[in-house]
């Protein structure tokens, strides 16, 4: 049985890299957490502690698949 369910990973855009670099090259996926306000808060305080350094935090909605072999 496959189950899912909603998750929120948080990623990170290096802008300082080339634009030649590849796109997925540029980003991250830095962490997994279960709830929006807790990916709310890690974005806002990473994008505080590291926004000098040229790169962007942002969290996106997913899923976690559970059981898919």
């Amino acid at each position: 049985m496959v189950t899912k369910k909603q998750v929120f990973a948080i990623l990170r855009y290096d802008g300082f890299q080339n634009e030649s670099t590849p796109i997925e090259n540029r980003v991250t996926v830095t962490a997994v957490v279960n709830d929006q306000s807790t990916a709310h808060a890690e974005v806002e305080r990473l994008n505080r502690l590291n926004g000098a350094k040229g790169v962007r935090y942002f969290w996106q909605t997913t899923r976690m698949v559970i059981g898919a072999s």
